[in-house]
């Protein structure tokens, strides 16, 4: 397993879950998005009302058009990420919803948009390049304010 270089921000640890975000200046060797992570945000409006069936990495990779480079790989969650013509994904797998919501919960700071499906999370950089995603997936869309944003 390879972490891309940059300060790691210890994000979570409860309920067994401990997890970092990975800041870093470039994933896969380009530019990283500004935000990349959820801020309190409520679903969007016209958002779907399902989250979605479970789903691997490698089927959301597949549904983006790309293969994800996995780069944290526990029994809690798995992250990896990919560059497509629309941009880079990061997609987050979870062993519960209950983890994936603690996850979003403690990482709507960042901002960011996401599509949030059952055990799943994937981060891109608009809600226009998520949105095939969601029609092949499910999922909601939720967005996040800037740094410095949490209550």
């Amino acid at each position: 397993m390879r972490l891309p270089s940059g300060p790691a921000l210890p994000l979570l640890a409860a309920g067994g879950l401990s997890c970092a975000i990975v800041v870093t200046g470039h994933v896969n060797g380009g530019p990283a998005p500004a935000a990349r992570h959820p801020a309190h945000a409520a679903p969007s409006p016209g958002a779907a009302a399902t989250p979605g069936p479970p789903a691997s990495m490698a089927r959301i990779a597949a549904a983006l058009g790309c293969r994800a480079d996995v780069i944290i790989d526990a029994q809690e969650l798995r992250e990896g990420g990919c560059t497509t013509g629309a941009g880079v994904f990061r997609i987050l797998t979870f062993s519960s919803d209950a983890k994936k919501r603690a996850w979003l919960t403690e990482a709507k700071a960042y901002g960011g948009t996401y599509l949030v499906g059952t055990r799943w999370s994937v981060t891109g950089p608009s809600r226009s390049a998520l949105a095939p995603l969601q029609a092949t997936l499910g999922g909601a869309v939720e967005s996040g304010g800037g740094h410095g944003h949490a209550p």
